[in-house]
């Protein structure tokens, strides 16, 4: 058995820290990632069995609406502090959500959860996968994770909204923001199933992995927005599946 646990934030950039770094160095006009302030948190807990069998766990989110970046975060982190038998992972976090998370441990004197600690052991013993980082490998080609769903038949609607930045100059529509993140914790764990199985899961199947995720997440949120687009896609997957079957007998 795999135990995974999926996690993806929401950030914006900071106008006080983006003036700050702009002031001590004029000459560098790109802002620095340290600029980012963390908005939102979602972690999805998904298993996977020898035989291929998916179970979807735990489905959380925190926002900083009501208590600022760093009592969200302490949340968050104690949420996956409880979960240390599960691999975390993200994609593309080595480089943007664990930095980010790091930085922000640093303000608020916390304690990062073991699986965001530096590892230095064999990738087999790593407690942190960035999906995005074993897609390229050695290769130079980095993948946005729109560019996986649409190879492994997620619609267009689903992830129209993806490459959209959270403005700091509107005011934040905490409850989008919130489920855009959940939403992206379910998109990465099909993407980490669909990686799974070109790895040699013999068991494994994109189209089974991706519904039974669909699922597993629409009875935790059967009311937010992407539902009817979720149950839509659910209901194709199912007479897919179904005409596999039908053909392979």
């Amino acid at each position: 058995m795999q135990k995974y646990t999926i996690l993806d934030t929401e950030m914006r950039f900071d106008p006080y820290l983006q003036e700050a770094y702009q002031e001590i160095d004029p000459a560098n006009a790109r802002t620095r990632i340290g600029a980012r302030r963390l908005e939102v948190m979602a972690m999805l807990d998904v298993d996977l069995d020898e035989e291929g069998r998916i179970s979807v766990g735990t489905l959380a989110s925190w926002t900083a609406e009501q208590t600022g970046e760093g009592p969200m975060l302490k949340k968050a982190l104690f949420h996956l502090r409880e979960r240390q038998d599960r691999k975390l992972v993200t994609y593309g976090g080595s480089a943007v959500d664990a930095k980010v998370i790091e930085l922000a441990v640093m303000q608020h004197d916390l304690a990062l959860p073991k699986q965001l600690c530096e590892q230095f052991g064999p990738r087999r013993d790593a407690l942190h996968l960035d999906l995005a980082m074993a897609i390229k490998g050695f290769g130079r080609t980095w993948h946005h994770l729109s560019e996986i769903m649409l190879r492994v038949g997620v619609p267009v609607a689903l992830i129209r909204n993806k490459a959209e930045p959270v403005d700091a100059n509107h005011p934040m529509n905490w409850k989008s923001v919130r489920e855009h993140c959940e939403l992206d914790t379910l998109l990465t764990a099909i993407a980490l199933m669909a990686w799974r199985r070109i790895q040699g899961d013999s068991c494994l199947h994109v189209r089974h992995a991706a519904y039974a995720l669909i699922e597993g997440y629409l009875r935790q949120k059967p009311d937010a927005a992407c539902a009817p687009l979720l149950r839509r896609q659910a209901a194709y997957l199912a007479n897919a599946i179904s005409s596999d079957l039908e053909y392979a007998a």
